[in-house]
């Protein structure tokens, strides 16, 4: 996806409407972690955010629970066989309901989130975060089956934002499509 593209995509005031969906993903080497957010948009369209993005990863178990209280997600989604399975434990024992994607739904996730950016007709946006940017400039794809992954490996900038809204986005294609509006993300 180009800079160009991903620019493209860009509108300030887009904003997800309830219900939403949140993904987590972290570094390989567990520097950095992620939690991202994705709903619909008044116009009916994708909206895709970066939520946060810190050092370390003790604080995403709390923050995950913050973030269900608060906004009661229709799927929490995290890749158990990525850097982020090892906080499972931490997330459910914070009572936070994870959604696992199955390899192909991990490969479904990246074939849509794609469509979503540089699609025929595409629908998603976002509020333009430098670390969205970064990712995607340095963001490499790995075979998985017929289809394709983003790589976590080998990759010299943090893709951990744009695994997360990747995830996010598919987390509401799957269980928050056909869900009611009640209010606005943020």
């Amino acid at each position: 996806i180009s800079e160009e593209v991903w620019r493209s995509r860009v509108d300030v005031n887009s904003r997800a409407e309830d219900p939403v969906a949140f993904a987590i993903d972290v570094t390989p080497d567990r520097k950095w972690a992620a939690i991202a957010v994705a709903g619909r948009r008044t116009d009916g369209g994708l909206h895709v955010e970066l939520v946060k993005h810190d050092p370390g990863t003790g604080w995403v178990a709390g923050r995950m629970r913050e973030l269900v209280d608060k906004w009661k997600p229709c799927a929490v989604v995290l890749d158990a066989a990525g850097p982020a399975g090892s906080l499972i434990a931490a997330l459910e024992a914070a009572g936070v309901e994870l959604e696992i994607p199955s390899a192909r739904e991990i490969a479904q996730a990246c074939g849509q989130f794609f469509d979503g950016v540089c699609g025929e007709t595409p629908s998603m946006r976002h509020v333009d975060q430098p670390e969205l940017v970064t990712a995607l400039a340095g963001a490499q794809t790995r075979p998985l089956g017929d289809a394709w992954a983003w790589a976590r490996k080998n990759v010299t900038v943090d893709i951990s934002p744009l695994v997360a809204v990747t995830l996010a986005a598919w987390g509401f294609e799957v269980h928050g499509r056909d869900s009611v509006p009640l209010v606005a993300w943020r």
